[in-house]
C-alpha cells in the first residue's frame, strides 16, 4: 500500500496511493451546492486513518477494522487490499447522495449497488480542498439526494 504525507504532524493523515493510477485521487466529486454552500471541485482522498472504536474512525485503517468480513468476502484478505476496495465503490460514474450538512461536516455517501457504499467528508486544507474517505462497506441502500456522480 503505496502512501503519501499529507500533513507531516499527523501519521493518521497519511493519503494511500490509488493503485490503479499510482496518484493521490481516487476520483473527482464535481463542484455543488449543499445546504446553500457552494463546495469546489475536489478530489477523493484515502487516508491512511485510524480505527477508534465500533463506528469511530476513518479511513484505510477504519474500514479493515470494521469491514474485514465484508472485504473478504469479497476477495480482499489484508489491510493493504483497502484501496482496491474502495475502489470498486468509487468509480467514474458511481452516483454521490447528500442527506444534509451537520454544524461539524459535510459528507456525501458515493453508493455503487454493485459493490456497496463509501462515505466521503468535505475537507478545506490550506492547499486545497479534498473529500476525505470515512469509511466504506457493502451496503448499497441510498440515502438522501443524489447531487451528482463521480468523476
Amino acid at each position: 500500500m503505496a502512501i503519501i504525507r499529507l500533513r507531516p504532524w499527523s501519521l493518521s493523515s497519511l493519503a494511500i496511493l490509488n493503485p490503479l493510477t499510482g496518484l493521490q485521487s481516487f476520483g473527482l466529486v464535481p463542484s455543488l451546492k449543499l445546504s446553500g454552500v457552494l463546495l469546489p471541485e475536489a478530489p477523493i482522498l484515502l487516508p491512511l486513518g485510524r480505527h477508534i472504536g465500533p463506528n469511530k474512525g476513518f479511513g484505510a485503517r477504519h474500514i479493515w477494522a470494521e469491514h474485514r468480513l465484508e472485504m473478504e468476502r469479497s476477495g480482499q484478505l489484508s489491510e493493504a487490499d483497502v484501496p482496491l476496495y474502495v475502489l470498486s465503490i468509487i468509480q467514474v460514474g458511481t452516483p454521490l447522495y447528500f442527506e444534509g450538512a451537520s454544524w461539524q461536516h459535510t459528507r456525501l455517501m458515493a453508493v455503487r449497488s454493485t459493490a456497496g457504499t463509501a462515505v466521503i467528508e468535505f475537507r478545506e486544507r490550506r492547499e486545497a480542498a479534498v473529500w476525505s474517505v470515512v469509511t466504506a462497506f457493502s451496503g448499497t441502500k441510498t440515502h438522501g439526494t443524489r447531487v451528482g456522480a463521480v468523476r
